[in-house]
């Protein structure tokens, strides 16, 4: 009770203890507020291309080991969450360099609007870290960082490489040694990541008949891999193929604009690559190309008609049904609706449509989508079967409208149309525009799609 403290010591230990975290927050407070003065490390980058491609490992540098991404913006698309956090050392390096080289001034702009994203990247380490704003403007494809207080532009190719992150969840990084990265490497490409690795059989695509997605999806893509010397119709009816369907940084050649989303797929038997090809994904499975850059028709030298007459071996339904004239096309369609016969019903849709729709409204981690899509089933995304929602499909009246040429015509039907839920179409008695063409002699006349003149 009588004990005394040495009271000038204790005042100095004090004063030591209060200076050093006074200095603390003024280093932290530095590191939010100055990130391109904290990045360099001691090393100079001499370029910094915001394209990966050709950048040898290692080039880029930082001291932050970890990054976060949160999207600021309400429309979420298809973004599987609002956020996403890596530590990936090459990815939080990139990031990095390219906050800090995004130095060009731009005018103020109106960047609150409902086709502008909006996000927030922060890069951290154990002592501290920064954050930034992203502004991308998807309408007039522009993107901007707002840092130190000021507004910079930035390329659209890293917007997207960010906003990929908020679908993408389930990513598999350092693939840079993979044999896949080193195929689309010599072509010119670079593999951020890994979106998703499937088990799948691959169906008969020498031969086709009957729609069947898979069937149908591979050789179509056969073609395009056979433009870099690729062939997977030697492995048809293969049980268990690999499938691996990566990122790409760059974004699809000029054609396919404004499309720019890119994925590398890589088609494996026994770890042997058989096949690979560019796809955008959804929503048109002929966004897509070889990767040499090469479109189906420039591949082939076939439009997609000449080349389904070679590819398609009619069955006994499909000789039946390519005797009959438009009108009874249709008929057949809405009979089949009607009874709920959806292999029927898909035999009268044009091929060319069931396969163009194979990706429509897909997530950008699978393939394509198993169901066939029936026009006028008002069936919700996701729904296990076609007939879901609809109850009745009664046809009225077909008249022929418009005579494009002797392939191709259009009639008005009449109809009334039963739902459970009236998603996208009402019930009752409606009229629709109704496409026709003539496919090939082996399948006759099919329905194109229905819309409104």
């Amino acid at each position: 009770m009588h004990y005394k403290k040495p009271v000038f010591w204790v005042s100095i230990v004090a004063a030591v203890v209060v200076a050093a975290v006074s200095l603390s927050l003024v280093v932290s407070k530095h590191l939010e507020a100055k990130p391109e003065n904290l990045s360099n490390q001691g090393a100079e980058l001499n370029s910094i291309s915001e394209s990966l491609s050709g950048i040898p490992e290692g080039a880029y540098h930082t001291e932050y080991n970890r990054v976060k991404i949160e999207f600021l913006s309400d429309m979420m698309g298809f973004k599987s969450e609002k956020d996403f956090e890596a530590t990936d050392s090459e990815t939080v390096a990139y990031i990095d360099s390219t906050l800090r080289t995004s130095q060009t001034p731009a005018e103020e702009d109106d960047l609150n609007n409902n086709y502008t994203n909006q996000y927030t990247i922060k890069l951290s380490n154990e002592l501290g870290g920064y954050s930034c704003r992203l502004y991308y403007d998807t309408l007039y494809d522009k993107a901007y960082i707002v840092k130190d207080g000021g507004l910079y532009e930035t390329g659209l190719d890293f917007a997207r490489y960010i906003d990929s992150f908020l679908e993408n969840t389930s990513i598999t990084f350092n693939i840079d040694e993979t044999d896949a990265s080193a195929l689309f490497k010599e072509y010119g490409w670079r593999l951020d990541y890994q979106i998703n690795a499937i088990k799948s059989k691959l169906n008969d695509i020498n031969v086709l008949s009957e729609f069947n997605p898979n069937a149908f999806y591979f050789a179509y893509n056969n073609e395009l891999s056979k433009d870099i010397g690729l062939d997977m119709s030697g492995f048809s009816n293969t049980a268990d193929i690999e499938v691996e369907i990566y990122r790409i940084h760059e974004s699809m050649p000029q054609e396919f604009y404004p499309l720019k989303n890119s994925r590398g797929v890589v088609v494996k038997n026994r770890e042997k690559i058989i096949g690979a090809f560019i796809s955008a994904g959804r929503h048109s499975t002929f966004n897509a190309c070889s990767l040499k850059g090469n479109s189906f028709e420039k591949v082939t030298g076939q439009t997609l008609y000449e080349w389904l007459g070679d590819m398609i071996k009619a069955d006994s339904t499909e000789e039946r049904l390519s005797k009959l004239e438009p009108e009874q096309v249709i008929a057949e369609y809405f009979t089949a609706l009607d009874n709920k016969e959806a292999k029927t019903a898909g035999y009268c849709i044009s091929k060319i449509t069931l396969l163009e729709n194979l990706t429509s409204n897909m997530l950008n981690e699978e393939l394509f989508n198993e169901g066939v899509g029936l026009p006028l089933t008002n069936v919700d995304i996701g729904a296990k079967s076609s007939f879901d929602n609809l109850k009745s499909a009664k046809l009225l009246k077909v008249e022929l409208i418009d005579e494009i040429d002797e392939n191709a015509k259009i009639y008005r039907v009449t109809v009334n149309l039963q739902y459970n839920k009236e998603w996208s179409i009402g019930n009752g008695r409606q009229f629709w525009d109704c496409r026709m063409v003539y496919e090939s002699p082996q399948t006759g006349w099919k329905i194109v799609g229905f819309g409104h003149g």
